[in-house]
């Protein structure tokens, strides 16, 4: 009687045992959820993004995780807001799809720079830490890494652009400030849409065309609602992307495992994102080709006036830098430092077309 007693005692407190470990072994893992409105198909996803989500369960050995919804949150420009009050753990945003949030970012999006997005993206990075960290631009968010698209060009269904007279009347989609306020210097009509938007407003007229990278006509379906493609060299603009984290989110994941989430993450995440997005303008050009889009270099007459249009729209971004605490002069002195370093590591070659 009393061998049962004691066997049912040593039952009952091994399970109770295990209930703890259970318990203890679910709260010790830490499961993150990661959306986007970006397409599962576009390089950036499957050789970028996913990549990184993948990474953080393999270096934290299955500690932390993070799950890629399947369908995004909402639109765009309402992402800022999900990451910060917690809808969603961690994604990645557009600042200038948020106007007044963020202002350093900008720099990133200057025109004429590079065609690498590679190039820009690590240098982004790099500027970012030394000069625009201090500035807590996104405070109750932790940021885990940055990305800029290639070269921003212009598409449309109109007209070739052989003139700056040819872009007098043109209603372009743009994607922030940066763009809204040169397309204005040069002639165009700047309608601000997600892109997200652009296709539905392509067809059925609202807009005639758009400022885009080469990759974004391929993957949101855009190349047969476009005939025409202008390429300035070193792009008229390009879009930024910061990837952040909750920040109580963040503090809640161990300082061993914050350390090692961050060595996949920053510079060396940058590096295989901006690869990404180059080889999306590779296959781009082949889908405007493919669609009979006719692609043309940008007349160096409207290249030099563009030069000249962005001068004073520069300024000012710096007069918001100071104002910032941050020497914009450096800042750019040393992105393009940096541009110049990357592509030449990389060896890089601009995409024939």
């Amino acid at each position: 009687m009393i061998l049962i007693r004691t066997t049912k005692f040593l039952i009952a407190a091994i399970a109770f045992i295990g209930i703890i470990v259970t318990s203890f072994s679910a709260h010790a893992q830490t499961n993150l959820r990661y959306a986007t409105w970006d397409p599962p198909h576009h390089e950036m996803r499957k050789f970028g993004v996913d990549l990184w989500v993948k990474s953080i369960g393999e270096v934290t050995e299955g500690r932390v995780n993070v799950r890629m919804l399947t369908k995004g949150l909402g639109a765009p420009p309402a992402y800022h807001d999900f990451i910060k009050d917690g809808a969603i753990d961690v994604a990645h945003i557009i600042p200038a799809y948020t106007p007044g949030r963020f202002a350093l970012h900008k720099l990133a999006e200057f025109p004429f720079l590079s065609d690498s997005a590679k190039a820009r993206t690590v240098a982004y990075w790099r500027v970012y830490e030394k000069h625009f960290q201090q500035a807590d631009e996104a405070r109750g968010m932790k940021l885990m890494t940055v990305w800029v698209h290639g070269p921003g060009l212009i598409h449309n269904s109109k007209r070739p652009i052989e003139t700056l007279g040819d872009l007098k009347g043109l209603k372009l989609r743009v994607s922030g400030d940066n763009i809204s306020a040169l397309a204005k210097a040069m002639g165009a009509t700047p309608q601000f849409l997600p892109i997200t938007k652009v296709h539905d407003s392509l067809s059925k007229g609202v807009i005639d065309g758009t400022f885009l990278t080469f990759e974004g006509i391929k993957n949101f379906k855009l190349g047969k609602l476009v005939k025409y493609t202008s390429v300035p060299q070193g792009g008229l603009y390009a879009t930024v992307f910061q990837m952040y984290m909750n920040q109580k989110v963040w503090d809640g994941i161990s300082e061993k495992d914050q350390k090692l989430i961050m060595g996949v993450s920053g510079e060396h995440a940058a590096n295989y994102i901006g690869d990404a997005w180059d080889l999306a303008d590779r296959n781009g050009i082949k889908n405007l080709q493919d669609n009979g889009v006719k692609i043309e270099r940008m007349p160096a007459p409207i290249l030099a006036k563009a030069k000249e249009l962005w001068e004073p729209i520069q300024a000012e971004w710096m007069k918001s830098a100071a104002a910032k605490g941050v020497d914009g002069e450096a800042a750019l002195a040393m992105f393009k430092a940096e541009i110049k370093k990357i592509e030449a590591e990389s060896n890089w070659q601009p995409p024939k077309f």
